[in-house]
């Protein structure tokens, strides 16, 4: 680089000492490790999230579904729905008159209901 250009951008250039770039990183990295991250803002907004490895990883863990989990529950609604299969099929069985008055019966509030939420 000829000696005009660097003359150029310095004058038009802030400049910062390798060592300072340095002492800079290693104190963020320091903020990192004591807190797990650190925002990085531009212009006085939030422009970035510096984060150790480890917190990275535990964010990509929580957003990754568990399909054992989700295996397990579709299996327990399931188990839940088919046992309810002998109610849907005796209030398909039922008469009018008798669908009527089990939805009376279950519509009406119980004295045990009313002294709970009391």
């Amino acid at each position: 680089m000829s000696a005009v250009l660097e003359q150029a951008l310095a004058d038009q250039l802030p400049s910062v000492s390798a060592t300072q770039l340095v002492a800079g990183i290693q104190k963020v990295g320091r903020t990192v490790a004591a807190h797990g991250a650190v925002l990085i803002t531009k212009h006085d907004q939030p422009a970035f999230v510096l984060m150790s490895v480890e917190r990275y990883r535990e964010m990509q863990r929580a957003a990754e579904p568990d399909l054992g989990a989700l295996g397990g529950e579709f299996d327990a609604m399931l188990a839940r729905m088919q046992d309810q299969g002998e109610a849907l099929a005796d209030a398909f069985a039922m008469t009018p008159e008798a669908l009527g008055q089990a939805a009376v019966k279950a519509a009406k509030p119980s004295r045990h209901r009313i002294k709970k939420a009391a």
